[in-house]
């Protein structure tokens, strides 16, 4: 997963970590648990990385 570096040109941390948990989940077996942390971790992606978006105008 992919996401707009901050303005120092680093990635943010936190976008870091949730990316590491994923790549960390991924390597487990495949489970309807496994699939919920999935669900939560994207869903945490995705609010942190909003903060990269520019509304149109």
């Amino acid at each position: 997963m992919s996401h707009s570096p901050g303005p120092d040109g680093q990635a943010p941390h936190a976008l870091d970590e949730v990316n590491d948990r994923i790549r960390s989940l991924m390597d487990e077996p495949a489970s309807t648990e496994r699939a919920e942390k999935y669900r939560h971790l994207l869903s945490l992606w995705t609010a942190l990385s909003r903060d990269d978006v520019t509304k149109a105008a």
